[in-house]
């Protein structure tokens, strides 16, 4: 998302089970244990353990990665996090760990009304101060930046990562200025069931890629196969948080069947990518490549690219047939996979 920590953080919805509560929940960390960590330079105070893997990436976004001193249990392992513990997410907290390394700052992502019993009785009992992230929107990512930056005391880096993403964000509003806004639908892993509606960041970004939200409902419902013909949207974009192959593949053969506009036309895109429903400094990378999606021939350097369902493609196939020759897979990440928690909505 996404996730790729948010208040009621994801509705479990149809059988969708691993896609959702929160993008947060659960593969395997096997993957970045087995091997022996890197060794870190001496962090720099004030010490951060981020919970939450939006705050993470906005914070190595800014270049403020050498605070960090223990990261959430969903987060990517980028290459500014080797060799960092993880710590928690927004159900459990190991505080055992936190005890040892004793960070200045801890960030959550929490209602304020539904912040944990004790959170704050324990974090002050270890000299730890809580800051509770909210990345519900665009603009909460912009402000929760500059919020971050002061609470690592680097204010500077902040209002300059802040630039830098809305000037590309700003580009890609540009490179679609003009043409036709498009019918949306943004749906959440391989069911077709969950999907994001107005008010979220993804919607924010799916206007800066030119298109419109063909569900009216805030946040992120659920929807049934009656609904979704209802909408029958001129043009889908399925967001998957670099996801294995086999779930790719079930997302294109449950799309391949539907009837609606979006997939007579062919205008089914895939987005496979572990920032695809995160809200945080990524953001600017899924914009580039939703508008892309959307507009096909455009004039835009992106870092990925969707696959889409192509017009030698039947529609109703299983999978996106190499021998078409038109269609360019989005890969998930070649880096040790990264444990995701169920989406339903995006990624904290």
């Amino acid at each position: 998302m996404g996730q790729r920590e948010k208040s009621g953080r994801i509705k479990r919805a149809g059988r969708a089970t691993g896609w959702v509560v929160a993008l947060a929940m659960a593969l395997t960390m096997g993957c970045d244990r087995t091997a022996e960590a890197p060794r870190r330079p001496p962090a720099t105070h004030p010490t951060v353990a981020s919970l939450v893997p939006s705050a993470t990436d906005l914070i190595v976004g800014m270049g403020g990665a050498d605070h960090l001193v223990a990261i959430g249990n969903y987060d990517h392992m980028q290459e500014a996090l080797a060799g960092l513990p993880r710590a928690g997410d927004y159900q459990t907290i190991d505080w055992e760990r936190l005890a040892a390394i004793r960070p200045d700052v801890m960030i959550v992502f929490q209602a304020p009304d539904r912040l944990p019993a004790g959170l704050r009785e324990k974090a002050s009992a270890l000299g730890i101060r809580l800051i509770n992230v909210r990345t519900e929107t665009l603009a909460d990512i912009h402000s929760e930046t500059i919020k971050l930056g002061a609470a690592i005391d680097e204010p500077a880096k902040a209002r300059a990562a802040v630039d830098r993403l809305k000037a590309r964000l700003d580009a890609v509003s540009a490179s679609v200025a003009g043409r036709p806004v498009v019918r949306t639908l943004l749906t959440l892993g391989d069911t077709a069931e969950n999907v994001a509606g107005i008010g979220t960041f993804l919607d924010d970004v799916l206007k800066i890629a030119g298109g419109q939200n063909v569900v009216a409902a805030t946040g992120w419902p659920a929807i049934d196969r009656e609904s979704l013909l209802a909408l029958d949207p001129d043009a889908v974009v399925v967001l998957l948080s670099g996801v294995p192959a086999h779930v790719e593949a079930e997302a294109r053969r449950v799309w391949g069947v539907i009837p609606v506009a979006a997939v007579d036309q062919h205008r089914v895109s895939i987005i496979n990518a572990w920032y695809a429903t995160q809200s945080g400094f990524h953001v600017a990378e899924l914009a580039e490549t939703m508008a892309k999606a959307l507009h096909p021939g455009i004039s835009m350097a992106t870092t990925a690219r969707p696959t889409t369902l192509g017009a030698e493609s039947a529609p109703t196939t299983t999978t996106l047939g190499a021998e078409s020759g038109t269609t360019t897979r989005l890969a998930a990440s070649t880096q040790p996979a990264t444990p995701r928690a169920p989406a339903g909505k995006g990624s904290p």
